[in-house]
């Protein structure tokens, strides 16, 4: 990727110029763009279609099962941030959107909201993508035995607890799915309320993140290491007082019936994850 490309991206505080991040570099002879490593926990279950249909924005359809998938991922050396990390807890459900002129089919994943521990990703994927994101607290991984234990926390309340033992290699059907899951990549609700005039919105509309992405086609990585297994989610329901911002979007989630678990995947690897590409659907 070309990071000293027109236009300069800017975000707030404007006054102080283009704001470096994972679409732009800072202008340092010390930089290097490479991909950064990871490590991803899948877990997923069948759900009611009334229920996780009501999640979807307009213009998304479910795609198939209704199903719900709660990823981790453990992101680590990332070169925007000088090789530091961080990680993400997301809820992701296959959807297919349908243009409203010519009737152009778009198969994804709708990232109905994700979680992480640090700021600086946060508002750069918010702003500049419309990504649904939110803080909380992700310690790493615990493992031990043959089992995973990741949970979510935001002050003191945990919200989310997510078991994994993957222990097997899928075959190439599973590894095909996988792949097929993704589709064109990840669809996001991006909605910014206009100042003082509160039920009007400065921005609404749907984005793509394309998978693989522009940079991972330039730079193609191995195949990432594949574990599949057992898993599952639970989300606790949290009262107004443990999560006074919050609370409302994890009651939704304990609430959804899960009716049977799917397969678990563990997968580790290095990406590129800049979302360069990423563009407005129409």
């Amino acid at each position: 990727m070309d990071y000293g490309r027109e236009p300069k991206i800017y975000l707030m505080p404007r006054c102080f110029g283009p704001a470096g991040g994972p679409r732009q570099a800072p202008n340092d002879v010390d930089f290097s763009h490479g991909p950064s490593r990871f490590t991803r926990y899948l877990v997923g279950f069948q759900g009611r279609a009334s229920e996780v249909g009501a999640l979807l924005p307009k213009g998304l359809e479910l795609r198939g099962e209704p199903t719900v998938f709660v990823q981790f991922f453990e992101l680590a050396e990332i070169p925007w941030l000088a090789g530091r990390g961080y990680n993400i807890l997301s809820v992701i459900i296959p959807v297919r959107h349908r243009s409203g002129t010519g009737g152009d089919v778009v198969d994804g994943l709708f990232q109905a909201v994700l979680w992480e521990n640090l700021c600086d990703p946060i508002v750069t994927g918010r702003e500049q993508l419309g990504h649904a994101k939110l803080y909380a607290q992700l310690p790493p991984a615990r493992r031990w035995g043959n089992t995973t234990s990741i949970r979510a926390s935001w002050e003191g309340f945990t919200f989310a607890e997510m078991e994994v033992s993957c222990g097997s290699e899928p075959d190439q059907q599973a590894i095909a799915d996988l792949q097929s899951q993704a589709g064109a990549g990840l669809i996001s609700h991006k909605y910014i309320p206009r100042s003082g005039d509160w039920a009007v919105a400065d921005a609404d509309y749907l984005t793509l993140t394309p998978l693989p992405g522009a940079s991972n086609l330039a730079d193609p990585q191995p195949q990432p290491l594949v574990r599949v297994g057992d898993g599952q989610i639970r989300f606790n329901r949290p009262t107004w007082q443990d999560m006074p911002t919050q609370y409302h979007i994890i009651q939704r989630l304990a609430d959804l019936e899960q009716i049977s678990p799917m397969r678990a995947v563990v997968m580790e690897g290095k990406t590129y994850a800049d979302a360069f590409d990423q563009h407005i659907l129409a």
